[in-house]
């Protein structure tokens, strides 16, 4: 499956990157050339946030903020809130200009209480309002931060975003497909409960479960698909960077039972079963049981969950070579370069590591990079990287 984006070769990467009133972030206008660079700065100074901006200008959403409300900087003192995260992205020819724009009108008395704020957010391509579904998929992006672990060692829920966003970025349809997955799980969990209070009747749960069926085998599918070539681009860079000690393998977990390489009418077929198999139980719980939404992801070290069995760099060298496996699908996938985003990881690695992370980032168009110890990458940069202090919210070239 390759998705509904427009594939063109070539190249991409910020060219600019504009913020207001975003995290530390007053005011920055900020330009960017391809190639690597490295932002230094000590803890808080404003390096991830920039990065962090930066990758939601590709996913339309922010990797590190539970809610909207943290992203915003500032009131103008009238109670108004408004915070903007632009860039112009260059593909090979073709600019365009990103915007996610916040923007909150709350009475003065909860202008300085960002807790209170019921925020708006909304996006632009090239100046013009579009949903977030048209802003993904401009630029592609690859972030790792130590954030990442969690992907690890967090909960199934942390595995499913990881793949629904990184599917988005190369396929619209997916992402449509899990909205409207979503609406079904919410509309048929209503229904269910009301089942069991006895205000409705079993027999209205046949559309819905056709609806999951539907969009639920279209879903895993494409999980299925990502995860095989995830998987086998994962297991020969964690080989490299750990020195092939163990093996790495990514693996997809459904709640039903699927046969080796089974096709989407065969999935559909396996939904529709296990929803008959779990009627009762559905019933009695008011809750949705089965289907991609209940589904997981495995990494395995030698066959071990390495949640429960990996060392700490273990577990790192993995994500690592996840999200470089994960930069090659994109590319692969969409016939262009995703952008490299590394925050502030490679400090954390042996000089071996480094240099092979290093090497790895060079071989895209651009890779940004930030770090608090330049001392200790300094040396194992490319020639030509360019390099930038942070400070307080404020940019400014090193020498």
């Amino acid at each position: 499956m390759r998705g509904n984006f427009t594939a063109a070769r070539g190249d991409i990467y910020i060219s600019h990157i504009s913020l207001t009133n975003f995290r530390n972030y007053e005011r920055l206008e900020f330009d960017l050339l391809p190639g690597m660079t490295l932002f230094h700065g000590e803890n808080g100074a404003g390096k991830s946030n920039l990065l962090e901006a930066m990758y939601m200008l590709a996913v339309a959403r922010s990797p590190r903020a539970s809610s909207d409300r943290e992203l915003i900087r500032r009131s103008n003192g009238e109670g108004e809130f408004y915070t903007q995260v632009a860039a112009d992205v260059e593909r090979s020819g073709d600019a365009v200009n990103l915007q996610v724009n916040f923007r909150s009108t709350n009475a003065p008395a909860a202008a300085n209480t960002p807790a209170m704020l019921s925020v708006q957010k909304y996006f632009r391509v090239n100046g013009v309002a579009r949903r977030a579904s048209a802003l993904i998929g401009n630029l592609n992006a690859v972030m790792f931060s130590a954030d990442d672990l969690e992907i690890v060692y967090g909960a199934p829920s942390v595995r499913r975003r990881y793949l629904n966003i990184l599917i988005s970025q190369t396929d619209r349809e997916y992402l449509g497909a899990i909205q409207r997955y979503e609406r079904v799980v919410r509309q048929r969990n209503h229904l269910l409960r009301q089942i069991r209070e006895g205000a409705a009747r079993v027999g209205e749960l046949a559309f819905w479960d056709d609806e999951l069926v539907k969009e639920g085998s279209r879903i895993v599918a494409q999980r299925l698909d990502t995860v095989k070539m995830l998987s086998e681009g994962a297991s020969p860079m964690y080989a490299g960077l750990s020195g092939g000690s163990e093996r790495l393998d990514v693996a997809y977990l459904p709640n039903v039972e699927l046969v080796p390489d089974v096709s989407e009418s065969g999935i559909a077929d396996a939904l529709r079963m296990k929803l008959e198999e779990r009627r009762r139980q559905e019933l009695a719980r008011g809750m949705t049981v089965t289907g991609p939404h209940r589904d997981d992801l495995a990494l395995t070290l030698d066959g071990l969950d390495a949640a429960g069995f990996a060392s700490r760099g273990q577990t790192r060298t993995a994500v690592l070579a996840l999200k470089l496996a994960e930069a090659a699908f994109l590319r692969e996938r969409r016939g262009r370069e995703p952008v490299i985003l590394l925050d502030d990881v490679l400090s954390e690695l042996d000089a071996a590591r480094r240099e092979q992370v290093l090497g790895h980032a060079a071989q895209y168009h651009q890779a940004l990079i930030t770090t608090a110890d330049a001392d200790t990458v300094a040396g194992q940069l490319p020639n030509g990287t360019a390099r930038f202090g942070v400070r307080r919210g404020q940019i400014n070239l090193l020498d």
